[in-house]
C-alpha cells in the first residue's frame, strides 16, 4: 500500500488536470488559477493606471485581444483584421512582466466562420502562425495558450468544432507548448463542449441590448439563472468572466439605433430621466456626423456591483469544488475606478 500512493496521487492529478472530453493537449504547462484581465482593445496602451491596477490586485494573466477573423470575398472567404497595435514602449512593459501569463484571444464572426466553408484546415494554420508570429515580434511573455472567441449557434456548431480541431492540430503540428481555449455564452452551456482543452464561461451581454424593454443587457440575474442548471455538470475546465464596463444604448421609436457615449444624462436641457435607467431626449441635437432627435430614448446600462456579486453568488454554489479563475472584462480604469479595491478583490475571489 505504501508503494501505491506516489502512484494514486499521480493519477488523481491527472485525473483533475482536464475535464475535456476530447482529451488534451499534451506537453503544455497546466493551467494555473489566478486573478485575469482582459484587454479588449485595438492599441495596446498600459499607462500608470492600468499598471497599478494589475499590481495592486496581483493579476498574472492577461486575456490579449490578437485580431478578428471577418468574412471575405477572396480566395480564403476569411481574412484577419483590425489586428492589435502594441507600441514599442508597451511591448518593453510586456516582456518586463515577466511573471504574467499572455494569451492571445482571437475573435470569429459568425460571418467569418460561415465563409470558412472548407478552408478550415488552412485557415487554421494561418491563425496559428499569426499568432506565433505576433507573439514573437512583440516579445509576449509565457504563452502557452491561445483562446478563439466565437458565439457559435446550432447552425454554425460543426464549423466551429471544426475550427478548433484544426487549430488544435496546427499547434501540434509547428510543436507550439500551448492548450487551446474558447469562450463559452451561456446559451451554449446546454450544448456538446467544443473541442478544447478549458473555456471561459462569458457571465456579460446577457440579455438583448437591442429589445427596448430590456433593464439591463450586459449583467441581469433574471437572464442568466435559467441557465445555471447546466453549469454544474458542464464537461470543460471553466473559468467565468465578469463585466466592469458600462455604455449608453439609443433607441428610436423603439428601433435600436447603436452605443453611444461621452453624453451628460444630466443636462436638464437636452435629458428627462424616465424610469430606473432611461432617458428621453427633450430637443434634437448633433451627435458626431448624425442626429439625435426629440423623443429619442436613451438606456443607461453599467456592471452593477450588487448584480455581479449575487450572480457570482450563484455561479460559485455550482462551481464548489472545481478549480477555476474570476476574470475581469476588461482592463479600462475609466471604469475600473467606478468599484472600490475590496469589491474588485471580492470579485477576483474564487468560492465566495
Amino acid at each position: 500500500m505504501k508503494n501505491l500512493l506516489p502512484l494514486l496521487a499521480i493519477l488523481l492529478t491527472l485525473a483533475t488536470s482536464c475535464r475535456n472530453p476530447h482529451g488534451c493537449q499534451s506537453g503544455v504547462p497546466a493551467h494555473q488559477e489566478a486573478n485575469s484581465v482582459y484587454y479588449w482593445k485595438t492599441v495596446l496602451r498600459l499607462d500608470s493606471a492600468e499598471r497599478n491596477f494589475l499590481s495592486a490586485h496581483d493579476v498574472k494573466r492577461i486575456y490579449l485581444r490578437m485580431f478578428d477573423v471577418v468574412a471575405d470575398d477572396g480566395e480564403w472567404g476569411a481574412i484577419p483584421n483590425a489586428s492589435i497595435q502594441i507600441p514599442e514602449r508597451e511591448f518593453q512593459l510586456l516582456y518586463e512582466m515577466d511573471t504574467t501569463e499572455i494569451v492571445p484571444v482571437v475573435y470569429i464572426t459568425l460571418d467569418g466562420l460561415r465563409a470558412m466553408a472548407d478552408n478550415d484546415g488552412e485557415l487554421a494554420r494561418n491563425i496559428v502562425n499569426r499568432v506565433a508570429n505576433m507573439s514573437k515580434y512583440y516579445y509576449l511573455p509565457n504563452v502557452s495558450e491561445i483562446q478563439l472567441d466565437c458565439d457559435w449557434t446550432n447552425s454554425t456548431r460543426n464549423q466551429f468544432f471544426k475550427l478548433c480541431d484544426s487549430v488544435r492540430a496546427s499547434i501540434k503540428e509547428l510543436q507550439l507548448p500551448w492548450r487551446l481555449s474558447s469562450t463559452i455564452r451561456l446559451h451554449q452551456l446546454s450544448q456538446k463542449a467544443p473541442p478544447v482543452d478549458a473555456g471561459v464561461l462569458m457571465v456579460y451581454n446577457t440579455g438583448a441590448f437591442d429589445n427596448p424593454d430590456t433593464r439591463n443587457s450586459i449583467i441581469d440575474y433574471d437572464d442568466i439563472e435559467p441557465y445555471l442548471n447546466n453549469l454544474k455538470s458542464y464537461p470543460l475546465h471553466l473559468d467565468v468572466a465578469y463585466p466592469t464596463y458600462s455604455w449608453l444604448l439609443l433607441f428610436s421609436n423603439r428601433k435600436f439605433i447603436g452605443i453611444i457615449n461621452e453624453l451628460n444624462l444630466y443636462d436638464a436641457d437636452r435629458f428627462e430621466p424616465q424610469g430606473e435607467n432611461t432617458f428621453i431626449v427633450k430637443n434634437d441635437f448633433p451627435y458626431n456626423t448624425a442626429l439625435i432627435r426629440k423623443g429619442d430614448v436613451i438606456r443607461r446600462e453599467t456592471s452593477d456591483f450588487k448584480e455581479i456579486e449575487h450572480v457570482k453568488r450563484e455561479i460559485e454554489k455550482r462551481l464548489a469544488g472545481r478549480e477555476h479563475s474570476n476574470i475581469i472584462y476588461h482592463l479600462d480604469p475609466e471604469n475600473l475606478k467606478n468599484y472600490t479595491a475590496d469589491e474588485i478583490q471580492d470579485i477576483f475571489a474564487v468560492g465566495r
